[in-house]
């Protein structure tokens, strides 16, 4: 089986997919091959953006919605053949892959995707260490079109919670 999870920045994504780690799933973080496909991209990148730093990238893309598609035209490509080839190696396997942009990458061999949702406030909350506030606002203005779609998970409160309703989910989906 293979389950995408995927939701906006500060959600749980990565909780949710450790989860399924625990019960024996292979992990795939997209955020990783991400950073594989800047890196392999990198030439390309200096030339478009005067600079390889991925730091000084991301402001750029995130001032600009232009220049985030322009970015995605780069990477993308590279990052779905990377996918492509780790689902490979995996056949066979139970699969997590854990994908904030799920949709925008056209990511299709999902058997269930798990949507990790949680309130505007409590993501500013769990940003504001890394962040500053006009970075996240320009964060979740880039992240609209991630919505809701599969099952949709509430991530709001503590960790125990989460737990059990993700417990609820591997029962009646997975371990049937």
């Amino acid at each position: 089986m293979t389950i995408c999870v995927t939701g906006k920045i500060a959600t749980g994504k990565s909780t949710v997919s450790k989860f399924f780690v625990g019960k024996g799933f292979e992990y795939i973080n997209v955020d990783e091959l991400g950073h594989k496909a800047f890196e392999i991209n990198k030439e390309v990148i200096k030339k478009t953006f005067g600079t390889d730093d991925r730091k000084e990238v991301g402001k750029i893309v995130f001032a600009s919605e232009e220049e985030l598609r322009q970015l995605e035209k780069i990477v993308h490509p590279t990052m779905l053949e990377l996918l492509s080839k780790r689902i490979e190696e995996l056949k066979g396997k139970d699969i997590v892959i854990e994908a904030a942009i799920k949709r925008r990458l056209g990511i299709k061999n999902c058997d269930l995707t798990i949507t990790v949702v949680a309130s505007p406030e409590t993501i500013r909350e769990r940003l504001s260490g890394r962040y500053d506030e006009k970075t996240i606002e320009e964060i979740l203005k880039r992240q609209e079109d991630i919505v809701e779609e599969g099952i949709v998970v509430e991530n709001n409160s503590k960790i125990e919670e989460l737990q059990e309703r993700l417990e609820k989910i591997y029962e009646k989906y997975v371990n049937k």
